[in-house]
């Protein structure tokens, strides 16, 4: 009798071994892209088509100062990218290229007539950090570079212009965004720094080559802290003020957005318009 349950026994538990193996599998996910600042919200969760899209032109008033709000490292997830549109204002989207929903992001974008921009990959100095996919690198060859910046290009339809994700190591190369930026000036694209390190030269250099560019101001979420996130929508505000105009760029986060949300009208009672960054270059 024990032999006979021995043998039901062992067939059974090795077929629900094989089960709890295949669940741990299918829930596994693969590491996701860095963002550009640690800990940035990332749900990775698809959105359906038949979501309502809020069929909405973000409108702009006359005033005398003005902000450029950039949304970086959008193309994963359908989801947070309404949420923004939700808001009704002239936000630039930066997408990334190759991404799950990179292209139909930017079509529906350009669709509703938001302003859209390469987020280019660039190779970080931290090893730890994922730029993802289309990502260039140091050690690349001159041939190697423009091949890839074109081919990240052409993955996301309808941009205007460029900034950098990540790009630590590659943004303080001369050489490198020498060639990189030619090419951008080639392609008839203005170039925005987003200051992923203190020592870039990359403004420096779209300059000196006469292309349209301008340069990171804020980063609204450094951490995912709301009260944080408001505070430096009010320092935007007072460079804004000061100096006529300001750039700040800001991550998909839900906490992004319900700041946005908050204190957007801010912008409004203190003279400000909020408009596409090619709106502010130099």
């Amino acid at each position: 009798m024990k032999k006979l349950f021995l043998w039901i026994l062992i067939p059974v538990l090795f077929f629900l071994t094989i089960a709890l193996l295949l669940i741990k599998l299918k829930e596994y996910k693969q590491p996701g892209i860095s963002p550009d600042l640690p800990d940035s919200e990332d749900s990775g969760v698809a959105l359906q088509d038949e979501h309502p899209v809020k069929e909405t032109t973000p409108e702009t008033s006359s005033h005398s100062a003005r902000v450029a709000i950039i949304i970086d490292d959008i193309g994963n997830d359908r989801k947070v990218f309404r949420k923004f549109l939700d808001l009704g204002i002239p936000l630039t989207f930066s997408i990334l290229p190759h991404e799950k929903f990179s292209s139909r992001i930017a079509e529906e974008a350009n669709r509703l007539n938001y302003e859209i921009i390469l987020h280019l990959p660039m190779e970080p100095k931290s090893q730890e950090k994922n730029p993802g996919n289309g990502v260039i690198l140091q050690n690349m060859s001159e041939d190697e570079m423009l091949r890839q910046l074109r081919l990240d290009i052409e993955a996301v339809p309808h941009i205007t212009g460029i900034n950098n994700h990540m790009g630590s190591l590659l943004t303080e190369d001369r050489t490198a965004m020498n060639i990189l930026l030619q090419e951008i000036q080639r392609k008839g694209l203005f170039f925005l720094d987003s200051r992923t390190s203190p020592d870039s030269v990359a403004y420096e250099i779209a300059k000196d080559l006469g292309i349209k560019s301008e340069t990171r101001d804020v980063f609204l979420d450094n951490s995912p802290d709301i009260e944080y996130i408001k505070g430096q929508i009010d320092k935007a505000i007072k460079i804004a003020k000061k100096h006529g105009e300001v750039t700040v760029i800001g991550h998909p986060r839900k906490q992004t957005i319900a700041a946005l949300r908050e204190k957007m009208s801010d912008f409004e009672k203190e003279g400000i318009d909020i408009v596409s960054v090619s709106e502010i270059l130099d």
